[in-house]
């Protein structure tokens, strides 16, 4: 039978007043997509409702999540966010190793994630915060070293 016949076939077998849902729980019913199934319900016989409402209700959470958390590629953070938080993680990795280079990257960092605020970029808090852990290595040096 060809994918057609198939489609024609389970169209076919619903009410007239089906919807859209009844369609995909058909679909999933006879494993014609499998997206969101887990492995042991690909390999069970027989899909019950039950089952079914339990893998559309997997679907519809994980599409609830903000987008950020489910695929990185969409996060596009503005130039002085990125700016500042590459300045951020410099002036940590640093701080203990070669200050210097971390006390040129901290405020950087912090002017650079203040711009960002400023200009409404997303996650510009990160480079303020990264510059202020990178801050807590050079102030235990500082203090080491004038020993107070």
């Amino acid at each position: 039978m060809s994918i057609k016949e198939d489609a024609h076939a389970m169209v076919d077998q619903l009410p007239n007043d089906a919807h859209w849902e009844d369609l995909v729980k058909s679909l999933y019913k006879n494993k014609k997509i499998t997206l969101g199934m887990t492995d042991i319900e690909v390999a069970q016989p027989e899909l019950t409702e039950s089952d079914i409402n339990s893998i559309l209700g997997r679907m519809e959470s994980s599409s609830s999540e903000p987008t950020d958390m489910r695929n990185t590629r969409n996060y596009q953070p503005g130039n002085a966010t990125t700016l500042g938080m590459a300045s951020g993680v410099v002036a940590i990795l640093f701080s203990f190793v070669f200050p210097p280079i971390a006390w040129i990257a901290a405020p950087v960092a912090l002017i650079s994630g203040i711009i960002g605020l400023k200009n409404k970029e997303e996650k510009a808090w990160v480079p303020i915060l990264l510059s202020l852990v990178s801050a807590i290595p050079m102030m235990i040096l500082f203090i080491g070293d004038s020993g107070l």
